[in-house]
C-alpha cells in the first residue's frame, strides 16, 4: 500500500467519533438520532464554510446541537419547528428529542482508558430582570445535568465568572466566551465539551520532518508531518483515502482523516458529507498496512452562528417580533418584553501531535428582552369647561382654524 502522505487540503472529523459499540453495557443512541446529529453537523459545517471559503473550519455539532437543544425546550411554534429543521430533528414531542441525547450524553462519557471527555451545560439568569420557568429548570436539568445560576448581569464582575465555568470545564483550553455582557441580554446558555485522546498507537517525534503542504490555491508552505507505518483501518477511492486512527485502548474514539484525491478538493468531498455516505464510507473500512503522514498542529478558533443557522432554516429565533421561548422564562418576571436570541457562538480549540489529540468547545446562546412597552393607565376626559380646539392640517402643520371656546352652547 502507497503511504499516505496529508500534504494537501485535508478535512478532520473529530472531537468525537464513535466507532462500532460503545463498550459492554453502554445504550447507544437510537440511529436515527446519531443521523440527525451527524446532518447538522454537515449541514453547519457547509454553511459557515461559504461564509469563509479556503479558511480553517473547527467546530463541534455536539457542543452547538446540546444548547441549541436545551434552547428549544423553552420554544414554542414557528420558532421551535424552525430550530428542529436547522437541527434535523425529526417531528415528535420533546422527550423523542431529550431521551435520545441522554443516551448519547451517557455513552460518550462512558470510561475509555486513555481517553478523557467531559460535557458540561449550564444556564446564566439576570436576576434582576428575568427568570427561568422551574418546569424550564427541571427539564434541562434531568435531561442535561445543566448548572443553573442567577446572578446580576450588571454587576462587572459576572463575565469573569461565566468565563471561570468556561475555564474550568474545558481544563484551561478555551478561557473566554464572554467579553461584556450586552445590557439588553438577560441569559447565556452555555455548553461546554472537552476530550484528551492518546493515540493507541502514537507517532514516533523523531520521524517528524517538515515537509511541504500544498494549500488551496496551489501555494506551498513547511509544515510538521508525524509519520507512522502499521495496520490502520482504511480505504481509498478514486476521489480521496480514508483512514481512521484510534485513541485509547479499545480504538472505541479515534480521529477519521479523509484526503481528497489530488485531481479533487476538499470543497468537492464536502459537498458528499451526508449521512448516508458518512455510514457507507464507515463500512468500506478494512485493516491495511501502509504508512501515514500526517500534520502537527495547534488551533483556536471563534465563530458567530447566526448567518449559518438562518442558512438552515432557523430564523424566527432571530427576530425580536416572532421569537417565542415562553416555555423558557416565568412570564411574572418578564415585564412584558419578548425574548429572542441575539448570538450564537462558538470557541474551539483543536490540537493534534505525537501523543495524541486535545479539542474542546464552547457554545455560547445569548438571550434578549425586547424593549418593554409601558402602556399608560387609562384616562378620562371631560371637556366640561373652556378649552381651546383648532383644525390642523397635518400636511403642512398650518392651523386652518382655532378656537377658544368658552361657550359651547350659547343663547
Amino acid at each position: 500500500m502507497d503511504m499516505v502522505r496529508l500534504a494537501g487540503p485535508l478535512l478532520l472529523l473529530v472531537t468525537v467519533l464513535m466507532c462500532g459499540a460503545m463498550g459492554a453495557g453502554v445504550p447507544i443512541p437510537p440511529a436515527d438520532t446519531a443521523a440527525a446529529d451527524n446532518q447538522f453537523g454537515f449541514n453547519l459545517l457547509n454553511a459557515l464554510q461559504k461564509t469563509q471559503p479556503g479558511k480553517n473550519v473547527v467546530l463541534s455539532p455536539v457542543s452547538a446541537g446540546l444548547d441549541l437543544t436545551i434552547a428549544l425546550n423553552g420554544a414554542s411554534g414557528q420558532t421551535a419547528d424552525e430550530m428542529r429543521l436547522a437541527l434535523a430533528l425529526p417531528p415528535g414531542d420533546l422527550g423523542s428529542i431529550n431521551a435520545p441525547n441522554l443516551e448519547l450524553i451517557n455513552a460518550t462519557l462512558a470510561p475509555t482508558d486513555g481517553v478523557t471527555l467531559h460535557i458540561a451545560d449550564s444556564l446564566w439568569a439576570d436576576n434582576n430582570r428575568v427568570a427561568f420557568r422551574s418546569s424550564f429548570v427541571d427539564l434541562v436539568k434531568h435531561w442535561y445535568d445543566a448548572e443553573v445560576a442567577n446572578v446580576n448581569f450588571s454587576d462587572p464582575n459576572t463575565p469573569a465568572q461565566i468565563n471561570g465555568w468556561v475555564d474550568k470545564q474545558t481544563k484551561g483550553k478555551i478561557d473566554k466566551i464572554v467579553d461584556r455582557i450586552s445590557p439588553s441580554d438577560v441569559a447565556i446558555l452555555l455548553n461546554a465539551l472537552y476530550f484528551k485522546g492518546q493515540w493507541m498507537h502514537k507517532f514516533d517525534p523523531t520521524l517528524t520532518k517538515d515537509q511541504d503542504f500544498t494549500l488551496a490555491g496551489g501555494s506551498v508552505k513547511n509544515v510538521p508531518l508525524m509519520s507512522q507505518h502499521g495496520k490502520f483501518d482504511y480505504f481509498d477511492t478514486a476521489e480521496m483515502q480514508a483512514i481512521r486512527l484510534p485513541y485509547g485502548k479499545g480504538g472505541d474514539l479515534s480521529m477519521v482523516v479523509l484526503l481528497p484525491a489530488k485531481s479533487s478538493s476538499l470543497a468537492a468531498l464536502e459537498a458528499e458529507l451526508t449521512p448516508k455516505n458518512w455510514t457507507a464510507w464507515g463500512q468500506r473500512f478494512s485493516e491495511t498496512p501502509g504508512d501515514i503522514e500526517l500534520p502537527r498542529f495547534e488551533l483556536k478558533a471563534e465563530y458567530g452562528l447566526n448567518d449559518a443557522l438562518k442558512t438552515l432554516g432557523m430564523r424566527a429565533a432571530f427576530n425580536p417580533a416572532t421569537a417565542d421561548f415562553r416555555f423558557m422564562f416565568d412570564p411574572t418576571g418578564a415585564h412584558g418584553g419578548n425574548f429572542f436570541i441575539s448570538y450564537v457562538k462558538q470557541a474551539t480549540y483543536l490540537k493534534v501531535d505525537e501523543e495524541g489529540s486535545e479539542a474542546a468547545a464552547v457554545t455560547s446562546i445569548g438571550i434578549t428582552m425586547t424593549a418593554v412597552v409601558h402602556k399608560p393607565p387609562p384616562f378620562r376626559m371631560v371637556v366640561n369647561r373652556p378649552f381651546f380646539c383648532a383644525i390642523e392640517d397635518r400636511r403642512t402643520r398650518a392651523l386652518l382654524f382655532v378656537a377658544a371656546i368658552y361657550d359651547p352652547a350659547p343663547s
